[in-house]
């Protein structure tokens, strides 16, 4: 019988307008008096509006802003200020999120996250997501336990850049494509436990939502507005995105998309592409490997409308650039990478004709759009 290991949602969350009035009482139910605050400068200019003035006031707090990639080094100086602290909170993007998470674990005190971008479900998952100094990914580590509160506004979502919802969009819509892919592989003449169905349900809640609301999602970040169809995209990334790999475990988290991605960190091309953008072209080309090519020419029109990219000079990488594009397969092919985990016997050979094949099938599905 199959293990049943379900780390599928936080302590607490709550969402809504308003939500971080009522952090000192949250705070308060914690038993948490002495705070940490790790942030960026921008996450803090966006958030700061928004948190009450007691908090910022207190004279139990410590503060971090953040600079450069979530690495191991970095967790370390981090935890090593929260020894006399209750919760370290973090506020800002996955890196920060990241670091925040990884530091409570290791300094073993309270975690409070507030995102404030929608780019993944870094808020909601006990994951943190490892880097070197220069920004190539080199691990990602699972946690014993919970984050303890998360907490969303959604103003803060609404008034950041789009860029980072876009990215958003294209990391949760792999949740679907590598959850099926794994399951797939794992599960393919067995009949599925219950908890991973609870999975494979998220998996498919989160492409429903963002295939009928994305669109409308990013019209409103573009605007500042906030709107139904943008809160239930926040939710389909943060919480819904989460809960995929928190009930599935590793049959709900990465396959062929995320390996795709970290290949590509290779490109010094595409330092400053968000990482859900690498992820949704690791979607097409994990597409490619499965030979489903009408989900990719499907997918392809939808990235367009959300302006994702569909071929390899979408994020500046030059198509014909054999060596680069040998060394991104090698890192996308390694023995410990999660592509591995799918169906099909995946080799660079097999990888370089998936991404080839994308490139082929984006000038044609150009040619019907021009």
């Amino acid at each position: 019988m199959t293990i049943s290991i379900v780390k599928g949602a936080p302590g607490h969350y709550r969402m809504a307008e308003g939500v971080l009035d009522d952090m000192e009482e949250l705070l308060a139910e914690l038993g948490v008096e002495k705070i940490h605050i790790v942030t960026g400068k921008r996450a803090w200019h966006a958030a700061r509006p928004y948190l009450p003035n007691q908090l910022i006031e207190n004279s139990n707090l410590g503060f971090t802003y953040i600079e450069g990639f979530c690495t191991l080094q970095t967790v370390d100086e981090i935890a090593s200020k929260l020894s006399s602290t209750d919760a370290v909170i973090g506020i800002g993007g996955g890196t920060v999120l990241d670091i925040a998470k990884a530091a409570a674990i290791k300094a073993d005190v309270k975690s409070v996250l507030i995102p404030t971008i929608a780019a993944t479900c870094a808020a909601w998952t006990p994951i943190s997501v490892f880097y070197d100094e220069n920004g190539t990914f080199t691990h990602f580590t699972e946690f014993p336990l919970a984050n303890t509160l998360v907490l969303i506004e959604p103003k803060i979502i609404a008034e950041s850049p789009v860029q980072y919802l876009r990215a958003g969009i294209g990391d949760t819509l792999a949740k679907f494509y590598e959850a099926d892919a794994l399951v797939d592989s794992f599960y393919k003449d067995r009949a599925i436990p219950v908890w991973l169905q609870v999975s494979q349900l998220s998996a498919k809640i989160c492409k429903d939502i963002l295939l009928e609301n994305g669109q409308d999602a990013i019209a409103a970040v573009t605007t500042g507005t906030v709107t139904q169809e943008l809160v239930n995209v926040i939710e389909a990334v943060i919480m819904t995105g989460g809960m995929v790999g928190g009930f599935g475990g590793k049959l709900g988290r990465s396959a062929g998309a995320h390996s795709i991605h970290n290949g590509l960190t290779e490109a010094e091309e595409v330092k400053d592409v968000l990482h859900g953008k690498l992820v949704a072209y690791g979607i097409l080309v994990q597409l490619a490997l499965e030979e489903k090519d009408d989900e990719v020419v499907k997918l392809m029109d939808y990235y367009r409308e959300w302006g994702l990219p569909i071929s390899l000079g979408d994020m500046g990488v030059n198509s014909e650039n054999e060596q680069l594009l040998k060394r991104v397969v090698e890192k996308a092919t390694l023995p410990n990478e999660t592509i591995h985990f799918m169906n099909q016997k995946v080799t660079e050979e097999a990888v370089l004709s998936a991404m080839r094949k994308v490139e082929v099938l984006q000038k044609d599905n150009k040619l019907i759009h021009t």
